[in-house]
Parts: C-alpha cells; structure tokens; sequence
C-alpha cells in the first residue's frame, strides 16, 4: 500500500465524536500500516482513544508534534463524494478530515516511518500526541495527554501543532503565498446571560420583559468593540506584509504603533482582520419560550468571546456585565461552557522556531514566512502550562477557497499538497 492510498483508507474511520469504536478501528489500521513505528516507538494510550508515541532521543531536548484524529460530521447529501470514502479523483484525495486534520496524523507518521527505514536516529526525544476530541473542546484527549507529561516530570522544549496554513491571497496587494506561523493564541471563554421576570399570556404583553430585554442587549453585544491591542504576533505580522505594500500601506503596515487608529478603521469590517486586533463577543445560542402564545419568564444567551493576549477571561467577564447591567440581565459562568485565557506569544529567536522557518523555506521556497496569531483555538493551548515555546503551522498551501472546505462539503486535499507535507515533516525531524 503506498502513501496515498493509505491516506485514502484512513478517511473511511468515520472519527467523529461518539463513535469510539471508529477510533479503535483506526488505532489498528495505524498499527497495521506503520509496522516500523510501533515495533521502535513507545506508544502509550491515554482516556482508551488518544495516542502517545515517544520516540527515544540521546539529549536531553525534546519536541512535541501535535494533531487529532477526530473530525467533525459531515452530511453526505451536501457532498459530491461520499465524504467518508476517501475517493480518489481529479487528483485530489476527497473526504472529511483530508485538510482537518488526518492529513497532519498521517503525514507524521508516514516521516517517522520512512526516517526509521533509513536508520535515522534522532538527538533529540520526539513525542507524538494524536488527540481524539479536539473538536469538543479536547478535554479527554490534550489536557489529559498534558497532564500525563507534568505528572511524569517530562521537560517538552517546543511544540508543533495545527492552527495556521500557507495562505495565498490573505491580504490585497500581497502576490506571494505567507506561511502562518501561529506563535500565540487567543483565549476563549463562554458565559450565559439570563434575564428573568414577568411572564404572561401573549394577548396582553407587558413592557420590558426578558426576551425584549435580551433583545437589546445582544444588539450592544453585536456593536461592542473592545479596545484594540497590538500584539507581538500581529505587530510582526503587518512588518512582513508591509514589504509587499505600495505606498502608503507600506509605511502603515512597517510601523503599526503609530498608525494604530488608521489600520483599525481600514480592518474594522474585515471580520478575520478585525479578530487580530481585539477581543471579539458574538452570541452563539439563544433559549426562550414554549409556546407562540406565552411570554417566557426566563431568557438565556450564550455569549462566546475570543480574548486578545493581553486581556483575561475575568476582565472580559467583568466587561460583558457591565455591559448590560443596566438592563437586569445577570452574566454567569456556566461550568459546560469553556474558560481559557490566550496563549502568550513563543519565542521568535528560538533553535526549534529557525527549524521550522528554514523547513517551510526547502519545502515552498515561493512562500514568505511571518509570525501569526491563531484567533482559533486548537488543542496546544492545553499544554501551556508544560510548555512556553508552542507553534501553531501544518504545512498545506491554499486560498481562500480552499479554507472554506475546511468544516465545509467536499472537503479534500491535492495528491501533490498531501506529498509536500510527508516531506516537511520528514526534512524538519531530520534537523533533529
């Protein structure tokens, strides 16, 4: 069987949430195709579905390379393939999981793989997390692997993980392909707003009640803009693109502290630039009401935020209630609902972070490499308290239309693309 058509079988596990036994099912076709890594690797199972492989090293340096196996679902009407068939054709391999996030799982240890059958020995300890719930939150599979390494005393110097891309077209005016490097993450955190009062039959309403209280304050949670803050990751991230700027972008964009307030106005409607720069709220979930013909005493509202570093959680919790306090609405922290605060910016200068740029630069040498903040969260913030030194890159080139499959129907990765990856990992573990 070779690479691609591995790949092809490993999108049939239908990994989604739920459905564990896919993921035993997968766990033995891992077993089944990579003979060499789990006859020299150490692999250790961690909540039954996530796996942990360790790779011995002679020093005492040690990376961790990061991905998951779960997928989110996929309503195969939508779809021109069935999207757990991992067709072939056109020279794609189409399926659910094929760019999120198979192709990192197998692209690794299909590196792996191939550096043991040349008798690579690597200097330093390699460990490899495969997570099963990253898109529920990741509570069972990477904070428990996190927790592993703190309980087991193990020293992780750098960590590799998904979250950016090799994005073309990202911005007007920028010709060439930027590989986003994620060097911080931005928190995340959901509370509950409740408004309580009066109900009633609905043929005599009366004034100001839950659901026209609430009403109002999801419309000033939809027009809040939280103050701008210039981080490491983005203040970084507009000097590279300023190289590629006419005048007088390019001055804007080489000194973003002056012009703070300029590129604040020019990204404000840009919904993924305006992420960048502030803290963002936007309601996800609203309950009310049983009956057409009754006014609900009880309206709750889900509000999920993505904190800037340089925020917490508790200063935007704090922030949200001052925003509709006037409007008797209580915000609460609801123990189902997520609280992480963002993951601060790595180190730029590091021996792992010039790896990873001199990696990119051999495999797409027609990219341009920039530091990036991650405005998702990805199952590395999990680990922060382990590790200061976290990146966030999985070597796929696309553009904008190619990031929409990403969750989206007809999810699917190049042939060529697919290749490329097995050969950044294979270059960037052979550094080490």
């Amino acid at each position: 069987m070779d690479q691609i058509t591995r790949f092809s079988e490993s999108i049939k596990f239908k990994t989604s949430a739920g459905n564990w036994d896919e993921f035993l099912k997968f766990h033995q076709f891992l077993y089944e195709s990579f003979p060499l890594i789990h006859k020299r690797l150490k692999v250790v199972k961690i909540n039954n579905y996530s796996l942990l492989y360790q790779w011995e090293g002679k020093t005492d340096e040690s990376i961790l390379l990061l991905a998951h196996m779960d997928v989110v679902p996929a309503n195969e009407k939508e779809w021109e393939v069935p999207p757990f068939s991992g067709v072939i054709k056109d020279g794609f391999v189409w399926g659910r999981g094929t760019l999120d996030d198979k192709c990192c799982v197998m692209s690794i240890l299909e590196a792996v793989e191939k550096l043991i059958s040349e008798g690579f020995e690597p200097k330093r300890t390699v460990y490899i997390a495969f997570g099963f719930d990253e898109e529920t939150k990741g509570y069972l599979g990477a904070r428990a692997t996190a927790q592993y390494f703190a309980q087991h005393n193990i020293k992780i110097d750098a960590i590799l993980d998904e979250g950016a891309a090799i994005i073309q077209g990202i911005l007007p005016q920028i010709d060439p392909p930027l590989a986003l490097i994620g060097v911080a993450e931005k928190g995340l955190a959901s509370y509950d707003l409740i408004a309580k009062g009066d109900g009633g039959h609905s043929s005599a309403p009366k004034r100001n009640s839950p659901i026209e209280r609430m009403a109002k304050a999801i419309q000033r949670i939809s027009r809040h803009r939280s103050k701008v803050h210039l981080t490491k990751a983005v203040e970084e991230f507009f000097r590279v693109c300023s190289r590629f700027m006419t005048f007088p972008s390019n001055i804007v964009l080489k000194n973003p502290k002056l012009f703070l307030p300029f590129i604040e106005r020019a990204f404000e409607d840009i919904p993924s630039a305006n992420a960048m720069l502030r803290t963002t709220m936007c309601v996800t979930i609203l309950n009310a009401g049983m009956a057409d013909n009754v006014i609900p005493d009880t309206v709750v509202a889900t509000v999920n935020t993505r904190i800037i570093p340089g925020e917490t959680a508790d200063q935007v919790f704090q922030r949200l209630g001052e925003l509709v306090k006037d409007l008797q609405i209580e915000v609460v922290k609801n123990e189902k609902w997520e609280i992480s605060d963002p993951v601060m910016c790595s180190s730029l200068q590091g021996a792992f972070f010039n790896e990873l740029t001199t990696t990119i630069n051999e495999i797409f040498p027609e990219s341009v490499v920039t530091p990036f903040l991650t405005i998702g969260g990805t199952d590395s913030r999990h680990y922060k308290s382990i590790c200061s030194n976290i990146y966030r890159f999985a070597p796929i080139k696309m553009n904008s239309q190619e990031m929409s499959l990403v969750h989206g129907k007809n999810e699917r990765i190049s042939i060529e693309g697919y290749m490329k990856m097995i050969d950044f990992y294979y270059n960037l573990l052979s550094k080490g």
